[in-house]
Formats: structure tokens, sequence, C-alpha cells
């Protein structure tokens, strides 16, 4: 039988792991994993208000990054920014489809070897365990 680490080693790996990929195949354009988390978003919707986005990742960067990385990105030009509401430039548009190709690269090299439905089945059970973990009762010292 086989025997596995505690379930948090494989997600502090993971994401670890994820980050440090993505950090590395976004450093020629001096991003990181959350410049293309934004990027993205701005490429899903066409734009974001940041202060309806900013709650998504207060979990994994404090408002100063955030801030940060939206000004890095519009100082390039490849953001604008008005009333709080961010939409790509021609040329922040441009340089996304780059940048999404070296994305797509390492999602293949990590998805290697799963289906759809492996990774269907794992975000199902991660979101069961987070619900679980949400309405355990908070135990009093």
């Amino acid at each position: 039988m086989q025997s596995f680490k505690p379930i948090g080693w494989y997600l502090k790996e993971a994401d670890s792991l994820i980050t440090a990929a993505f950090n590395n195949a976004f450093e020629s354009f001096g991003l990181t994993r959350f410049h293309w988390q934004l990027l993205r978003n701005i490429a899903d919707n066409g734009e974001i208000y940041t202060k309806d986005y900013y709650p998504q990742v207060a979990r994994f960067i404090t408002p100063e990054t955030f801030q940060a990385i939206v000004s890095s990105l519009t100082d390039r030009d490849w953001i604008s920014v008005h009333n709080d509401t961010c939409r790509f430039t021609a040329s922040g548009a441009d340089v996304f489809v780059e940048i999404e190709e070296r994305q797509k690269l390492i999602r293949e090299k990590m998805l290697e070897g799963t289906g759809p439905e492996d990774y269907a089945h794992t975000l199902l059970f991660l979101d069961r365990v987070i619900q679980n973990l949400r309405t355990l009762p908070q135990v009093q010292p």
C-alpha cells in the first residue's frame, strides 16, 4: 500500500512549484504569477474593477503589493486605469498574447498525464474540503 504525506504538504508543495514555475516563465517580462492573474482576468472579462478584484487575491498579496502590480503594468503602458477600472492598452493586449503562450506551455507541462476529469475531480474534492472546514465549529480554549 502506498504511503501518502498529509494533504497540507501536497497543497503547499504544489502551490510553491506552480508559483516558482510561473515566476520563472514570466521573469523575462519582469512579471510574477500575480501580475499574470490580473492580466488574465482583464483578458477574460475585458476589464476589471480593482475594488471587486482585490478581495479575490487578498489572501495572497497585501494591498500595497496589489497597488504595486497595478502601477507596474500602468507604467509599462500595458493597462490603463480610470475610476478603478483596469483595461488593456493596445500594447498590453499585444504583449498579453506572448505572455499567454508561455503560460500555456507551463500549464500543459503541469497537467501532463492527467485528463480534464482529474482536474475537475481535484477541484471538487478541494472545494468540499474547504466547505467542510468552514462549517467546523470553533473549539473554545
